[in-house]
């Protein structure tokens, strides 16, 4: 014959411990979540900080097609914004009814760029970013943006800063 167990022995409802054991798996859970919105966070900031350098270099890259005698001429070859080489004051004529000549659009066009990069009059859109403007051979131009991001290195187990460029070529 089978033991008969007394209504007092039986179990009902949870117990302590597996409450414990639940908030446990519960709590690893969302770490790795949090763990994951961090990622996607910082994939999401490089992103766009990618996204800005592509518009300010096709931007440059639009001025320049717009100017086209002027930039076969030479006038935005070997440009930088960095250093002393930037300038960021706008012509006299940007604010003329008549308009800028087309040399007096070359100096626009590098001021208005140089102040989008660095942030001059308003909020920066690249941190430390640089832009640069080469001609090749063939009338072939090369803009190159530069900017600093924070990344994580895998090898250290640290954050480092790193230049990042993206960098648009085309041809007249």
């Amino acid at each position: 014959m089978l033991p008969v167990r007394s209504p007092e022995n039986k179990q009902a409802g949870i117990t302590l411990i597996e409450i414990l054991v639940t908030m446990i798996i519960l709590a690893i859970g969302l770490l790795g979540l949090a763990g994951l919105m961090m990622d996607g966070l910082k994939n999401n900031q490089s992103a766009y900080l990618r996204t800005q350098a592509s518009i300010l270099a096709y931007d440059m890259s639009d001025r320049i097609r717009i100017n086209r005698d002027r930039a076969i001429a030479g006038d935005y070859d070997g440009y930088s914004t960095s250093g002393e080489g930037g300038f960021t004051n706008l012509p006299a004529c940007v604010t003329n009814a008549a308009g800028c000549s087309a040399a007096d659009q070359v100096n626009q066009d590098l001021a208005e760029w140089t102040r989008e990069i660095q942030g001059v009059g308003g909020t920066a859109l690249l941190p430390d970013g640089e832009g640069s403007i080469t001609r090749g051979g063939g009338n072939l131009f090369t803009i190159t943006v530069g900017w600093q991001e924070t990344l994580w290195d895998e090898e250290s187990d640290a954050r480092v800063s790193d230049l990042q460029q993206f960098a648009v070529e085309f041809s007249l």
